[in-house]
Formats: C-alpha cells, structure tokens, sequence
C-alpha cells in the first residue's frame, strides 16, 4: 500500500444562526498523504480544522465535498475501522465504569476473548502509564491526565495499522507528556502509523517524520 491515508479536496460547512442561514466553512480543500510506518504531524492553531477533519475520517462528521480514503477504503466503508485505532482530544466514557472495564469492554467490541481482554488491559493500562491501584477507580474519580491516558489505551486495544490522536499530550503534566511521547515512537519501531494532531511545536520536533 503505498498510501494509508489519502485525502482530496476535503471541505466541512457548517450552518450557524436561527433565521437567517449562514454557511461557515471550517475545512477548506485539503489534500494530503499518509505513508505507512509514518509518524504524521498535522498541524494547526485553534480553530484551524484538525479536529473536524479527524471527525470525518472516523465517520462523526459527513465532508460538505472533497473525498478521504484509509487504507485503501473509502472512508464510508466502516468495515477498516477495526484496523483503526482513534482517541479524541477529550476523551469521554462512562463514568461510573473502572478504567479496566472499560478496557474489557472494548476489548469485547473488537471480539477478543475473557483472557485476552484481561492480558491487553492489564498490557494496555500499564504501557500508558497509569498506575495498577488506579485500574479498579470508577473513572468519575480521574483526572484529566488520567482520562486521557486510558483513552490512549482503548484507541490501541485492536493492535491498529493505524491510529489517531487529536492532541494526545492535552491535559498532561510534562512527566506525563514524555511517557506519551515514548509510547508513540514505540508504535512506530512496531510499524503502526500515527496521525497526530496537535498545535505544540515541541512534540512534534522529537516525534514526526513529516
């Protein structure tokens, strides 16, 4: 596969107002390629459009034109998602679950069995770096940085070709930020790709290729 991400002429309307309609264009007209093996940094400021793009390639958000493949497929054809792995910026779950159930919960998803689940959650939260005394804490009880650490660890469980972080250091102290960052070169000496969106020049500088 030469490209694991292809996108043409990708662009996002939104409409705004009550009566009067009006169109506001957050994402506009952007082509870019993904090599496999890649880490990729895509940049922006706030408000630049890298989260609504993130959302149309995982399926959230419909682009007003434009067209975006992964892995070969087009972007409408759900059946690559279980090779993709995705953690939002502010990842959300259910609060009254632990951390490890959420974990095995996800793991049933992708149609792991009891032992495996239990193998890769204890696997997953460790890599992450949240500590083994926080893995049976309703995740109510998180910090952002926790939250974000066990988001990081669903978006791997299905051992992804490819993965998307939409600014994975948010919400980390810098001890937090440097695990992260070695977790993600990790995945690339394994050969998964990284899309990584983020506006902090720095963790781009020690991760991406392009």
């Amino acid at each position: 596969m030469e490209h694991i991400v292809e996108i043409q002429d990708l662009s996002k309307d939104y409409e705004t107002g009550f009566w009067k309609k009006k169109k506001v264009r957050a994402l506009d007209g952007l082509s870019l390629r993904v090599e496999p093996g890649q880490i990729f940094g895509f940049l922006g400021g706030n408000g630049a459009g890298k989260t609504t793009t993130i959302k149309i390639l995982m399926g959230l958000l419909f682009p007003t034109s434009g067209t975006a493949r992964i892995l070969g497929r087009d972007i409408g054809d759900t059946s690559m998602h279980r090779e993709i792995g995705y953690c939002p910026e502010n990842p959300y779950f259910y609060d009254y679950l632990t951390a490890d159930e959420l974990i095995n919960y996800f793991g049933e998803i992708f149609g792991l069995d009891s032992a495996r689940r239990k193998e890769r959650s204890a696997e997953l939260l460790t890599k992450v770096g949240l500590a083994e005394k926080d893995w049976n804490k309703q995740l109510r009880k998180y910090s952002k940085g926790m939250l974000q650490r066990v988001g990081l660890a669903q978006s791997l469980i299905n051992d992804p070709k490819i993965v998307f972080l939409d600014e994975p250091m948010s919400g980390l102290d810098p001890v937090g930020r440097r695990e992260i960052r070695e977790l993600i070169a990790e995945l690339r000496s394994s050969g998964t790709t990284v899309f990584m969106s983020t506006h902090i020049l720095s963790d781009v500088e020690a991760l991406c290729e392009r």
